[in-house]
C-alpha cells in the first residue's frame, strides 16, 4: 500500500486520500507531502492525521462511538462486558474498545478485557471467546461489543449457545439487519462509509481547482446508532451505491393540525354555555318562574346541547395525533355522542310543550287533571332506547373504520385524505337510516306540539322560540349538508362545516330558550313586572275591558261572589255559561270564547303550588307577582 501511494504521487496526481490503520503508511504520506500532493485521511488514523498535518480527516470519532456503545449496553441491563477485536494492531478498533472500557468504568461495571478473535474461523472464534470468559450457563448480564463487522455471523452463532448474551456491534453488515429483526442484536453503529469515500473526492476536486478547502480539520460522519432494520428498498439502495434509492415523497395528508384549535374553541364556547345555563337553572330553582318553567326539562336541554357540542372533539381526531386504530374508535364515538345529545335536547322540548298542551286542553274542557313530568317522559325513554339499540348494533356488527385514501384530483398520488368509512356490509347504512328516522321523529314531534301551542301566551309555551330554532336549523342543514358532500375529500373544510353546523345548532337552542327566561327572572328580581289582570277565586281575569275577557269591573265583582257561593271550586259538570248568567252577565259567543281563554290560563295558575313542585303542568315563562297587581 505504501509503495503504491508513492508511485501515484510521483506520477503527479492532483490529490490523494487514504486510510491510516497503522504507522506503516506514515512514510509514504510524508513522501507525497514533500511532492506537494495534498493528502486527506478517512475512516481510521485520526491522531496520526493530526500529527502529519493533513488537510482533513473524515470519519467518526472512534473513542466517542465506543463510549456511546457502552452506555447503550448499560441501559439494556449489562452487568459485565468485554470487547472483541478481529484486527489486532488496528488503531481505530483499539480506540473503540478503549471508549467502551471507559464507559463501563464510569458506571462501576467490570470490564473483562479486549479479546482478539479470528476473522474467518467460526469454531476458533467460539473457542477463543469461551476460553477467555471461562464460565458456564447462558451468560446472563454479560455483554459484548464487537468492533468489526466481519465477525457478526460468528457472534450470532455464539449467542445460540449463550442466549442471554447482550450484543452490540460496529458497522452495518447484512447479518446485523437479520439480528435486529430477530432481536438477537441490540444495535449497530453506522459510521457512514459512503460519505467517507464520497466527500474527499469532492473536497480534493475543490482544492485542485480553487486552492480552497474547509477550515475545520476533522469532519465527523458518525456515529449513528441503528436499532431497527431499514426497509428493503433502503437496503437495495445501499447495495447499489445509492443509485436506485427511493426519493422522499412530499405527501400532502390534509390533516387537521391547523383547523383543530378553531373547532375546539367553538366546542369550548358551547360546552361553557351549556354548563352555565344548567348551573343557572339549578341556582334559581326556588323561584316560582323557574319552577313553572319545568327545570327538569331545562336541565335535559342543557345536557343535550353539552353532548352535541362534545361531538366536535372526536370529529377533530386524525392520524396526526393518534394511531389509525384510535381514529376508528373516534369515528364511532361521534355518532354516539351526537345522537344521544340531539335526542335528549329536542325530546325535552317536545315533552315540555306537550305537558302544557295537556293542561291547557283540559282547562278548555273545564276538567282538572294531574300531569307529572314523568307522565310525559315516556317518549324520551322510547326514543333514547331506540337510539342506543341502533348504535349498539352498528358498533358491534359493522362499525365505521378510519382510512387514508388518495385524493381523486391528485395526479401524482401525493395528496391523500383521512376519512371515516362505513362498514363492509349493509348494516351500517341500515342503522344510519334508523337513526335519521328517530331524529326526524323527534323534530316532527317537537314542531307538532309547538304548533298546537301557537295560540297560547308566551307565558306558557316556547312555540315562538322553537319555531325560530327550527328555522335556524333548517337553514343550517340546507346549506351545511351539500357543502359537506362537496368537500368530502378535503378534511379541513369538511371539519369546519360540520363544526359550524353543530355550533350554530347548539347556540341557537341555548340562546333562544334561556335568554328570555333570564330576562323574566331579572325583571322579577327587580320587581318590574306589572300585570293587567286580577285573580277571581283562582281565575285570572284581565282588568282592561278591551283585553281578553272584555268584562267590566262590576261584572268581575259579581262573578267573584258567584264563585264564592260555589265554594271557589268549579266542578267538571259546571257550565261556564250558567255561572255567567247567574252573575247577571250576558255576553256574546265571541266574548265567551275570549273569556274561555282567561279561564284556561286560570286553571294553570289555580294549581300554582302543585306546579311549583313539578307535580302538574306549567308554563315555560314566568308569571308576574300577584302582590304588585293594581286595580284599574
Amino acid at each position: 500500500m505504501a509503495s503504491k501511494m508513492i508511485n501515484l504521487c510521483n506520477e503527479g496526481v492532483d490529490g490523494l486520500f487514504v486510510t491510516i490503520p497503522s504507522e506503516n503508511v506514515v512514510r509514504a504520506i510524508e513522501e507525497c507531502q514533500n511532492l506537494n500532493v495534498p493528502v486527506m485521511s478517512v475512516n481510521t488514523g485520526a491522531e496520526l492525521s493530526q500529527k502529519l498535518g493533513l488537510i482533513h480527516h473524515i470519519s467518526q470519532l472512534e473513542y466517542t462511538a465506543g463510549f456511546g456503545a457502552g452506555k447503550r449496553l448499560i441501559e439494556s441491563g449489562m452487568s459485565e462486558g468485554f470487547c472483541l477485536n478481529p484486527e489486532a494492531g488496528n488503531t481505530a478498533l483499539v480506540e473503540r474498545c478503549k471508549g467502551f472500557e471507559d464507559a463501563l468504568a464510569e458506571n462501576s461495571i467490570p470490564y473483562l478485557g479486549m479479546i482478539s478473535v479470528p476473522l474467518d474461523n467460526e469454531a476458533l472464534f467460539t473457542a477463543n471467546v469461551e476460553q477467555a470468559i471461562d464460565r458456564e450457563g447462558d451468560w446472563d448480564g454479560l455483554s459484548v461489543l464487537t468492533v468489526g463487522a466481519s465477525v457478526v455471523s460468528a457472534l450470532l452463532s455464539l449467542k445460540e449457545r449463550r442466549p442471554a448474551l447482550l450484543i452490540g456491534t460496529f458497522d452495518t453488515p447484512d447479518a446485523l439487519f437479520q439480528g435486529l429483526e430477530e432481536g438477537t442484536i441490540l444495535f449497530g453503529i453506522d459510521q457512514n462509509p459512503f460519505v467517507q469515500g464520497y466527500m474527499p473526492v469532492w473536497l480534493l476536486t475543490l482544492l485542485s481547482h480553487t486552492k480552497q478547502h474547509l477550515q475545520n480539520n476533522f469532519i465527523e460522519t458518525g456515529p449513528s446508532y441503528v436499532d431497527e432494520s431499514p426497509s428493503e428498498a433502503l437496503q437495495v439502495c445501499v447495495l447499489n451505491d445509492f443509485e436506485v434509492c427511493p426519493r422522499p415523497v412530499q405527501e400532502n395528508k390534509n390533516q387537521l393540525t391547523r383547523i383543530r384549535p378553531l373547532g375546539l374553541a367553538l366546542a369550548a364556547v358551547s360546552l361553557a354555555l351549556s354548563t352555565f345555563f344548567g348551573v343557572w337553572v339549578w341556582l334559581n330553582m326556588n323561584r316560582s318562574c323557574i319552577k313553572k318553567s319545568q327545570p327538569l326539562f331545562l336541565g335535559m336541554i342543557c345536557i343535550g346541547t353539552f353532548l352535541m357540542a362534545s361531538t366536535i372533539i372526536p370529529l377533530g381526531i386524525d392520524d396526526s395525533i393518534v394511531s389509525p386504530d384510535a381514529c376508528s374508535r373516534a369515528c364511532m364515538a361521534a355518532p354516539w355522542i351526537f345522537s344521544i345529545g340531539f335526542t335528549t335536547a329536542f325530546t325535552a322540548l317536545f315533552c315540555k310543550i306537550w305537558r302544557i298542551n295537556i293542561l291547557i286542553t283540559s282547562s278548555q274542557s273545564f276538567r282538572r287533571v294531574n300531569v307529572t313530568a314523568m307522565d310525559v317522559m315516556k317518549p324520551f325513554a322510547i326514543l333514547l332506547t331506540l337510539n342506543v339499540i341502533f348504535l349498539l348494533v352498528w358498533t358491534i356488527v359493522d362499525p365505521m373504520e378510519w382510512e387514508r385514501n388518495i385524493t381523486s384530483s391528485s395526479a401524482d398520488s401525493r395528496s391523500s385524505y383521512g376519512i371515516c368509512v362505513l362498514g363492509r356490509s349493509g348494516v351500517s347504512t341500515a342503522m344510519i337510516s334508523c337513526l335519521l328516522v328517530v331524529g326526524f321523529c323527534v323534530i316532527v314531534l317537537a314542531n307538532y306540539q309547538a304548533y298546537k301551542a301557537r295560540r297560547i301566551s308566551v307565558e306558557f309555551s316556547e312555540s315562538k322560540y322553537v319555531a325560530m330554532c327550527m328555522v335556524v336549523m333548517l337553514q343550517v342543514l340546507l346549506i351545511g349538508i351539500p357543502l359537506s358532500v362537496l368537500v368530502s375529500e378535503d378534511p379541513v373544510p369538511r371539519y369546519f362545516v360540520m363544526t359550524a353546523i353543530i355550533f350554530i345548532l347548539t347556540m341557537s337552542l341555548l340562546l333562544l330558550i334561556f335568554v328570555p327566561k333570564m330576562h323574566f327572572v331579572n325583571d322579577e328580581k327587580k320587581g318590574r313586572r306589572k300585570t293587567n289582570s286580577t285573580n277571581v277565586s283562582g281565575l285570572r281575569i284581565v282588568k282592561n275591558p278591551h283585553h281578553q275577557s272584555g268584562l267590566s269591573k262590576k261584572q268581575v265583582n259579581d262573578l267573584e261572589n258567584v264563585f264564592k257561593e260555589a265554594e271557589t271550586y268549579i266542578g267538571d259538570t259546571t257550565e261556564l255559561e250558567t255561572l255567567l248568567t247567574k252573575a247577571g252577565i250576558n255576553i256574546q259567543k265571541t266574548t265567551l270564547s275570549k273569556f274561555s281563554a282567561a279561564w284556561m290560563s286560570s286553571q294553570v295558575n289555580r294549581q300554582g303550588s302543585q306546579l311549583n313542585t313539578g307535580s302538574e303542568g306549567a308554563g315555560s315563562q314566568c308569571n308576574e307577582p300577584e302582590e304588585e297587581e293594581e286595580e284599574e
